[in-house]
């Protein structure tokens, strides 16, 4: 697997905690949470591989979420920071996943925010026609309009099927030129030869560290099937319900995620 280069921001002292963001986003996302961390914590944002404003390429052909668990692993050993709190959005929190199948020791507790474990569905009877329709919808759509070189029509696709449909279209300028700075996130996921590798169920369920899962009510069907299984398949979970909140929840319900990640960070403290 080639190595990456991740930038970072960090602040705070404490038992270190580090945020983990989803598609179509880079450490700026967390930008409104930092100083709420950093009062009790060491808290540490970086940018997955392909998000701004690492530079690194070309894509690797079988990029996926494990990739972005591996180079995870990697910064926290560079750093020295294990056992951390990850806190972690969408695909973000499947390569946190990932990570802590892989490298235990490194991680002391879990909070995942709806991540995308969508070959369970396609795996599972009642999962399938959810996933079918995913591909149709999304993955296919925007993977083409990318290999087209559309990036602004691919993130149409991703950005209506998670968020809402006409979603890209309203959104700020602000908000619309962060999604189009980091396109490439996506189209490295979307064009990959290897995007779903295998997270078996059983893994999961072996793990020992606390896990905090965030489930937005508004989200889309697919993502509430597979984050019940995930529910059902972690050992030691607790759940909070997130009203009124999309799958880009840590958007939608800033205080109510971060002060329910936080209660759930004390509780759980060294």
């Amino acid at each position: 697997m080639s190595r990456a280069a991740l930038h970072y921001v960090q602040s705070g002292a404490g038992e270190p905690v580090v945020l983990v963001h989803g598609g179509g986003n880079d450490l700026t996302y967390w930008t409104p949470h930092l100083a709420a961390f950093a009062e009790r914590h060491l808290v540490i944002a970086y940018s997955r591989r392909y998000a701004e404003p690492n530079r690194n390429g070309p894509i690797v052909p079988d990029y996926s979420a494990r990739t972005d668990g591996e180079d995870l692993a990697e910064l926290l050993t560079a750093l020295e920071l294990g056992p951390v709190h990850l806190v972690s959005h969408s695909i973000g929190g499947v390569a946190a996943l990932f990570c802590a199948v892989a490298h235990p020791t490194l991680v002391r507790t879990l909070t995942l925010a709806e991540p995308p474990l969508l070959p369970w569905a396609r795996e599972h009877p009642q999962g399938r026609a959810g996933w079918d329709r995913f591909l149709a919808e999304m993955w296919h759509p925007a993977g083409d309009a990318f290999r087209r070189h559309a990036p602004e029509e691919a993130m149409q696709y991703v950005t209506d099927y998670f968020v809402g449909e006409g979603t890209f279209a309203r959104l700020p300028d602000r908000v619309r030129e962060r999604v189009m700075r980091n396109a490439r996130d996506w189209e490295a996921f979307t064009v990959s030869e290897d995007p779903w590798p295998w997270l078996a169920a059983e893994d999961v369920a072996a793990l020992r560290m606390p896990a905090l899962m965030l489930s937005a009510d508004r989200t889309v069907p697919l993502h509430r099937f597979v984050d019940d299984l995930l529910a059902r398949t972690l050992r030691h979970v607790e759940r909070v319900r997130v009203p009124d909140a999309t799958h880009d929840m840590w958007a939608d319900q800033p205080g109510l995620c971060r002060a329910a990640t936080l209660d759930f960070l004390a509780r759980h403290a060294e």
